[in-house]
């Protein structure tokens, strides 16, 4: 029955603008990449030495960690939005779920569109990543797994934001709401981040999320990564759970 539901908002997403949300955080960072790399040169060289960058790829890396930890929970604000307002704008939840399937599964299946768009957006900028090395000839061999790992770690942090911004989006139908705190959490992880108690917050993970730290050490902190990994699993897990299960008591307009 998921998959029939799955198959049966794929109709659904098609007439929403899903899709370039999909593209816009990956081609944003990649047309601001390509501007900085061809035109601060000089800067970034400099910035290279500061942070104990043995590599472009290396700087590359690190520079975008701090973009996506932004723009990823933006998009993931976005597509949440876009995924429930399918059936808001409609006025279609009655028609939905009086059909003979568990709102539970109809809840997940919200989920895995928004998980399975945002996986995709992730194998996007990795592959924009490699382009960008490619168009400004980097010298140096790619680092395969810090330019997958960083592709993809953000996003897999992010899994607990997904469940609650899904959350407030499919029990409110006014959009705007769950925009304005998916902007703001997203403003309030970058501050949580900065102390050592709050940036074990789930808001906090996805800035923090690169297989490579570059600081006076040079060296990547593998053990807290997999620390959020982990957190962000289970959080995620919890708080999908707890929505769903909300989903299935609430009396939806």
């Amino acid at each position: 029955m998921i998959k029939k539901l799955i198959l049966s908002d794929r109709v659904k997403m098609k007439r929403t603008p899903l899709k370039w949300v999909v593209l816009l955080i990956p081609m944003v960072v990649l047309a601001y990449e390509i501007v900085n790399f061809s035109y601060r040169s000089a800067y970034i060289k400099q910035q290279m030495n500061v942070f104990h960058a043995d590599t472009m790829w290396s700087y590359l890396i690190w520079d975008n960690s701090f973009l996506l930890g932004l723009g990823v929970p933006l998009g993931i604000t976005l597509a949440a939005s876009i995924i429930a307002n399918v059936e808001h704008q409609a006025n279609s939840w009655k028609q939905t779920l009086s059909m003979p399937i568990s709102r539970i599964q109809v809840y997940v299946s919200k989920f895995i569109w928004l998980f399975g768009s945002s996986i995709i957006s992730a194998l996007i900028f990795a592959i924009s990543m490699v382009a960008i090395g490619k168009i400004l000839n980097f010298e140096s061999d790619i680092p395969w797994r810090d330019e997958w790992g960083d592709s993809l770690s953000v996003y897999l942090t992010a899994i607990p934001f997904m469940s609650v911004q899904l959350w407030i989006s499919m029990l409110i139908k006014n959009q705007a709401f769950s925009i304005t705190i998916g902007s703001v959490s997203t403003m309030m992880g970058l501050f949580m981040a900065m102390n050592q108690t709050t940036r074990w917050l789930p808001w906090a993970f996805p800035v923090q999320a690169s297989t490579i730290m570059l600081g006076e050490s040079g060296l990547t902190n593998n053990l807290e990564l997999s620390a959020f990994l982990v957190l962000s699993f289970m959080q995620g897990f919890v708080i999908l759970l707890a929505g769903a299960i909300h989903f299935a008591k609430k009396d939806v307009q």
